[in-house]
Order: structure tokens, then sequence, then C-alpha cells
């Protein structure tokens, strides 16, 4: 059975040596055997597992159930646990692809914010803050915090005070969202709707007159970001892929 050094493992999946440890230490590939003078023997198994972790920690940076799920994926094939850790990897395809469909919406409702046609009377349905939270994959605290930043108005029940979002709030917030994840700040948000709200509906000029510079492009950000999501669906088609070939060579 062929082996590889830590080097040739590092070389091979083009990360740093120390990152291949650290992957043994942290428990997401399996054990590596020693040889009689202590090196490691990294075996087949090891380097697709290398790899997968690879696929695997391009999506970790959204966060969230995302990132959550990346890694039971990982210590799950670590553990040998193969058709579980393939039920997660799909359980986590899902969620990017969700991901990517909230990013595709975002895009157009901001093209259209853009050019004044998001401000339109939707249907009678509402949601609670939970609600919202949960189909937005966002915390409660983060609709607070972005209320109490000014970037959205959220009418409250009459009856017992609680907020409630109608379609208009919904379509605002994937746009809050799409921009944070987007590298806007909360203040450069802020500016681009309220801009809006006073009724400027001449294009991004006039709304993004008063951004910082590297800000200023918000479709080329916003697409950009659309793009990093469909290349994280990929990764995640690619862990699947991999589960599949580690389970066949074990």
């Amino acid at each position: 059975m062929k082996t590889y050094k830590t080097a040739e493992i590092a070389v091979k999946c083009n990360v740093h040596p120390n990152t291949v440890r650290l992957y043994e230490k942290l428990g997401i590939i399996p054990p590596v055997p020693r040889a009689n003078n202590g090196y490691r023997q990294y075996g087949e198994i090891h380097l697709q597992h290398v790899l997968l972790a690879r696929a695997a920690f391009k999506s970790t940076w959204l966060g969230g159930l995302i990132r959550s799920k990346a890694l039971e994926v990982l210590h799950l094939s670590a553990s040998g646990s193969y058709a579980a850790a393939i039920q997660a990897a799909r359980e986590h395809l899902a969620l990017v692809v969700s991901e990517r469909e909230k990013a595709a919406i975002a895009a157009r409702l901001l093209e259209e914010w853009a050019t004044g046609g998001v401000d339109r009377p939707g249907p009678t349905v509402r949601w609670k803050t939970k609600e919202i939270a949960y189909r937005l994959d966002i915390s409660p605290d983060m609709l607070r915090s972005w209320e109490r930043n000014g970037l959205i108005a959220v009418p409250r029940d009459p009856e017992n005070g609680h907020r409630i979002y109608g379609p208009r709030e919904m379509e605002r917030l994937y746009m809050i969202r799409a921009l944070r994840k987007a590298r806007f700040s909360l203040m450069s948000i802020h500016v681009m709707f309220r801009h809006y709200d006073r009724g400027v509906r001449d294009g991004l000029a006039g709304i993004l007159n008063e951004l910082p510079p590297d800000e200023e492009n918000i479709f080329f950000n916003t697409n950009q970001w659309l793009t990093k999501v469909k290349s994280i669906e990929d990764s995640a088609r690619e862990m699947i892929s991999r589960l599949s070939g580690i389970r066949k060579i074990t």
C-alpha cells in the first residue's frame, strides 16, 4: 500500500504541512499511523479526507447551519460513519442551494430596487420575528440590530405590540442580507436605503454618491457574492462525490 509523508500530502492538496497536522488534531481526518521512526504514514484514505476537508472549508465561512453541517460531515467521515456522512453532505448541499437561491432573489430585487421597481403592494401574508429569521437563516437578534440601525422599520401588531413582517419587509430584508454578505457596512446600507426612502429613483449614481469608493459598485459586489455561492455549491457537490469514493476504498 502506497504511503505519503506529511509534506507530500500537503503538496497534493495545496496546503501547508501544518494544516494537514491540524486536520488530524481536530479529528477531521482519520488517525494517522506512525512508522517505527515516529513519522506519520498517510494512505490514500487520508489524502482523500484532506481533499474532502478542503472542499468543506470553502463553505464554512458562510457560518450558521452551513458551517455546522460541513463540520458534521468531516467528523462523521473521519470516524468511519460514511453513510451518515453522505446524508449530512446532502443536507449541506441543500443548505448551500438555498443560500444560492437567496442570493439570486436578492440580486434580482436589488436590480428592481435601483430602478424603483420594488415598492409595490403584496399579498396579506405576515410573519413573526422567529419565522422570518428562520426563512432567512439569520438570528432574531440580527433582525433587531438591523432595525435599531435604521435599515428597516417593522410594523407592530396593534393588539400585542409584536413585530409583524409582510412581503415588503421580506424583500427589504433579502436586500439587506445580500448587501451584508457582500461586505457592505451597515452605514453604507443605511445611506442607500435613506436615498431610496426619500424617493430617489434615478439609478445608482444618485443613490451611491455618499458611499466610500471601495463600496460604490453594488452590482459588482452582489454579483460577485452570487458567483462565490455558486462556486461553494460546486464544492458541496464535490464533497458528496469524494465521500462516495472514500467509502469504496475502505
